[in-house]
């Protein structure tokens, strides 16, 4: 597996959010515009994207289910997994059905039968709270992180707090402090600096949840 990515979900997550929705759309519009021949067109393309889709939401479910089992949670991140796993499941149902309702009506030249399109409506909406479920469990609750950036180090210019330049600055013309023995007897009484953070050791995670919960 590659180090910064503990296991493929949330890579492949993302090709079934956008060809689903991208196929729920394109239906929508193919109906508004069933009597051009661009209707023709879209209902073409939305097919093909139902059809990926579905054939994407199996793999993601797959490794969604390994991610669910492998992944080091608590028991407060474990009721939010359970409950988006809940709805991933629900929601693949929903998209599963309207495929099949979209094989029965590859009749229809443009648009969809109001079967096919309800079930297309209320599938994109479970599938917006499927993935809101799926991004709390990562920024809610840290799965998967495998560290957490300190904050209280980093300042953009602009912000309310004091501004930084990335990297060393060189000294001001005319200045001797930057020449090794020149400076002032404040520059010889530098402060020590600061120890380098420690890395997490490999597959550790720094910040997250602590893997409190067994299955």
């Amino acid at each position: 597996m590659i180090k910064i990515v503990p296991n493929w979900h949330p890579l492949i997550v993302h090709f079934t959010i956008a060809l689903l929705l991208t196929a729920a759309a394109l239906f929508v519009l193919s109906t508004l515009f069933r009597s051009r021949p661009l209707g023709e067109a879209m209902t073409l393309v939305a097919r093909w994207n139902l059809a990926l889709g579905v054939l994407a939401t199996v793999v993601t479910l797959a490794t969604g289910w390994q991610a669910y089992n492998t992944v080091a949670h608590d028991e407060p991140s474990h009721v939010n997994m359970t409950i988006h796993l809940r709805w991933a499941i629900g929601t693949a149902l929903m998209f599963l059905l309207a495929a099949g309702a979209a094989w029965l009506d590859r009749w229809r030249l443009a648009g969809a039968g109001a079967a096919l399109m309800a079930l297309l409506v209320v599938g994109a909406g479970a599938l917006g709270v499927t993935g809101w479920l799926g991004g709390e469990n990562v920024y809610r609750y840290g799965l998967g992180v495998l560290s957490l950036p300190k904050t209280d180090s980093h300042v953009h210019p602009g912000s309310e707090a004091a501004p930084h330049e990335h990297g060393s600055s060189a000294p001001a013309s005319g200045s001797m402090s930057g020449m090794p023995g020149m400076g002032s007897g404040s520059d010889k009484a530098a402060s020590p600096s600061a120890p380098a953070p420690v890395a997490p050791a490999a597959g550790a995670q720094a910040s997250g949840p602590a893997a409190a919960h067994k299955h």
